[in-house]
Order: structure tokens, then C-alpha cells, then sequence
């Protein structure tokens, strides 16, 4: 599918629990990679972390609350053949492949309805609800017993929803979050009407 996910919320509020869990499902498929360089223009080498093309990208601490540009990210997450520069090697293209998972303080700054990020973004909140340290640590050490059963819980919510699940989906919280003019419109929506 087109689309990356991006869970968004306060420090301490487990998202990089989650990711942690998911790369240890998908241990050897993975790789760590730098979002922010993926937005900014002048960052030559973003695309360097991808040269292996992992099965899943994870970036614990996203910061796309400035993207310059998001050609790259676009194409990424829309598996369009991409120009990688590499330090020291000629540039060459290559399709990614990876499903980009990323985690967040901050929100993703979405500026153009026609950005591409509106229907390529999946935006999860954490709910918060915390367990006491001790319990945490307890059920974190037994996790890994449990990584067969949640892939195969994902596979079967992912099987029953189809591949269109998130067709029509629409990040407005996240566009309301970085939008001002998006916002102002809301706000001033009955004198408009």
C-alpha cells in the first residue's frame, strides 16, 4: 500500500514500545533511517539509509514538522523509481520498497492539499493508558514469545479490512494541527456558509 504511519503523541506515551515490538517481528528486515534529512533539500545523502532496501524504515524520533520538500518521501512511500546518492559511489536508481514507520513529539507539517502527504499519511495516536514500571518491564521481557502471535493477528486485521481499507482516509488531525489556513476556514466556516 501507499501509505506511512506516523504515531504521533507525548514523550512517554509508548510509542517507541510499539516500534521496538515491530522491529523485533521483523528483525533482519529492518533499518533505522532519518526522516528529517528525507524533507530538507539540501540533504544529498537521504536517501543513503535506504541502499538495502529494508522491508520496514523506523525513525523513533521523526521530525517532519519542517519539511522543505516532499519529492522524496513521495516517492518513497508511492514505490516510484528514485535517484540514490551515495558518498564516495555514483548515483544510481533503485524502487524502495519499505513501509515507512515513524514516531513523533511533534507533528508532520502539511502546508498543500495536493502535497501527496494528505493521502499517503496514517496518523496514529497513542491512547496513553500506561501500566505501572514494574508490570512494563515484566511484560516486555515475555514480548518476544508473543511476536508470532501479534504478526499473525495483523495479518488477519490487515485480510479482513482488504487492501483499500485506508483508500478514502484522510489525516485531519495532523492537517489541522500544522494548517493554518486550514484551520481559519474551519473556524470561520459559518460566516462562509
Amino acid at each position: 500500500i501507499q501509505k506511512f504511519f506516523v504515531m504521533y503523541g507525548p514523550p512517554g506515551s509508548g510509542k517507541s514500545t510499539v516500534l521496538n515490538i515491530l522491529s523485533m517481528i521483523f528483525e533482519g528486515y529492518w533499518k533505522p533511517f532519518n526522516s528529517k534529512e528525507l524533507g530538507n533539500s539540501s540533504s544529498s545523502f537521504a536517501l543513503e539509509d535506504f541502499k538495502s532496501n529494508p522491508l520496514v524504515a523506523i525513525d523513533h524520533d521523526a521530525d517532519l514538522s519542517h519539511i522543505e520538500t516532499n519529492t522524496r518521501l513521495n516517492s518513497i512511500v508511492s514505490h516510484e523509481s528514485i535517484v540514490v546518492n551515495e558518498k564516495f559511489k555514483s548515483k544510481y536508481d533503485m524502487i524502495v520498497h519499505s513501509m515507512l514507520l515513524l514516531g513523533t513529539n511533534s507533528p508532520v507539517k502539511i502546508t498543500d492539499a495536493k502535497s501527496g502527504l494528505t493521502r499517503r499519511l496514517i496518523d496514529i495516536r497513542p491512547s496513553e493508558r500506561k501500566v505501572p514500571r514494574k508490570e512494563y518491564d515484566k511484560l516486555m521481557r515475555q514480548i518476544k514469545f508473543e511476536l508470532g502471535g501479534i504478526a499473525y493477528h495483523c495479518l488477519k486485521v490487515y485480510e479482513e479490512r482488504g487492501h483499500n481499507y485506508y483508500g478514502n482516509y484522510i489525516p485531519i488531525d495532523m492537517i489541522s494541527a500544522t494548517n493554518d489556513f486550514y484551520n481559519f476556514v474551519v473556524d470561520q466556516l459559518d460566516i462562509l456558509n
